[in-house]
């Protein structure tokens, strides 16, 4: 299967058009075939976070291309061979457009427009369906990284039963923005894993039902979760079905600042994702069910609080921080976004307030430049994109003293990395954790 990105490759186009109210494409010819194909996430306008999408070719609405859900292609429909220009808006007789391109096809051919990405940064790309069917008894699959937040990952094909300790990768080391086509992984139904490049234990997606017939070519392409780090899946047939295999994970860590040293025990999903953690402690990311209102167990010394449920969203990465004066500890929830820098050069730093006792909004500065300003107690900073430096000045103040409560002169900051700076324990004397999340 030949995947290609023409015209201006991997685009990321936004702009404002006259559109025409409807109608379908003027060229029915058969020339070529095209369709549209939803694989975009973080639009929030529909279930699960995703947006419906139209398609315009010249400016027409296509009726049969259009309002379609995540994971769901429209109809073939007849379009010119000659440069049409491609059109991308979310449903609804929205006039910007989210991505527009121009496009040529080859005549008797069969296309596929996938637009994917995050919201105000989608994409598209063009998948051509031309590829010879498989032998019988086998079938041919491309694994298509369309996450590219995930990193290079390992993609696993394997029976239900079998163990991801003995399996061995169908695709290895396969790149946000890459492929790895012509692949034969057989007929059948199959589990699908994914995992960081390398990394067995750093699972990103397990999901059952992927389903390959004889002679079948297809296309699985992975998506991003919310968080940045899950990935889900789609399984697109050659001119044929779409069927979604949808992450079922959450990615949960516990934060405890507790003051006096209190011991945090922390439950949920089925989970113990702390257990009488002495304060302050961070805690490692660990897989759970998600779900959109999970039940949190929180006891501080043995003392239980009362938490209300939670949602942790599948596909999302999350911080659940207790906090606070052990005789009234406060539970916070943080919903973190482990998306990598846009730009290659850079890294995002955050700061997470979580002093006991001190009420007192904290400022984190790089390099002498504020990037985090007036943190509330108990609350985590958006990101802050920063400069990538092997000697970077950090520093976190407070208006409450003259003196920074914590400075490190040399921090190395790498390139397309995420670092927080929690800032936990007591008032009278806080600690900084300069913790690298990916």
């Amino acid at each position: 299967m030949r995947w290609m990105v023409r015209a201006a490759g991997w685009l990321a186009l936004a702009g404002t058009m006259a559109l025409a109210a409807c109608g379908g494409n003027s060229s029915d010819d058969g020339n070529a075939q095209l369709r549209l194909l939803n694989a975009t996430n973080g639009y929030p306008t529909t279930t699960a976070g995703y947006a419906t999408l139209d398609l315009y070719i010249d400016g027409a609405r296509q009726s049969s291309n259009s309002g379609l859900a995540y994971g769901t292609p429209g109809s073939y429909q007849g379009v010119s061979t000659s440069d049409s220009r491609l059109t991308v808006i979310t449903a609804g007789g929205q006039t910007t457009a989210l991505s527009s391109s121009s496009r040529s096809f080859t005549k008797d051919t069969s296309y596929t427009l996938i637009a994917y990405g995050w919201a105000g940064a989608l994409k598209t790309a063009l998948l051509e369906e031309n590829t010879d069917a498989a032998d019988s008894g086998k079938s041919k699959l491309t694994v298509l990284n369309l996450a590219s937040d995930a990193g290079s990952v390992d993609v696993y094909v394997m029976g239900t039963a079998d163990s991801l300790d003995s399996a061995t990768p169908l695709a290895s080391g396969v790149a946000g923005g890459s492929s790895v086509s012509s692949l034969n992984p057989g007929v059948g139904t199959f589990r699908v894993v994914v995992t960081a490049a390398n990394d067995k234990s750093d699972v990103r997606l397990d999901a059952t039902g992927l389903t390959l017939a004889s002679t079948q070519v297809g296309t699985l392409m992975l998506t991003s979760g919310s968080g940045g780090t899950l990935v889900n899946a789609l399984m697109a047939v050659q001119k044929g079905t779409v069927t979604a295999l949808n992450n079922t994970k959450a990615r949960a860590r516990v934060v405890g600042s507790v003051s006096g040293n209190g011991k945090v025990t922390l439950q949920t999903m089925g989970a113990t994702l702390a257990a009488a953690a002495t304060s302050p402690s961070i805690g490692n990311y660990t897989l759970i069910d998600g779900s959109t209102s999970a039940p949190v167990t929180v006891s501080v010394n043995g003392t239980a609080v009362a938490v209300a449920n939670q949602a942790l969203v599948a596909g999302g990465d999350y911080t659940l921080m207790v906090w606070g004066d052990a005789s009234a500890p406060q539970f916070t929830l943080v919903t973190d976004d482990n998306r990598l820098p846009s730009v290659t050069s850079n890294a995002k730093l955050r700061l997470v307030h979580g002093v006991a006792g001190l009420s007192a909004p904290l400022t984190l500065a790089a390099d002498f430049s504020a990037v985090a300003s007036s943190v509330a107690q108990g609350q985590a900073s958006a990101w802050a994109n920063v400069t990538a430096s092997t000697s970077m000045r950090l520093e976190v103040t407070s208006p409450l003293t003259s003196t920074p409560l914590w400075t490190l002169t040399d921090a190395t900051i790498s390139a397309k990395g995420l670092y927080t700076v929690f800032m936990l324990g007591d008032s009278s004397a806080p600690q900084a954790v300069l913790r690298k999340d990916r």
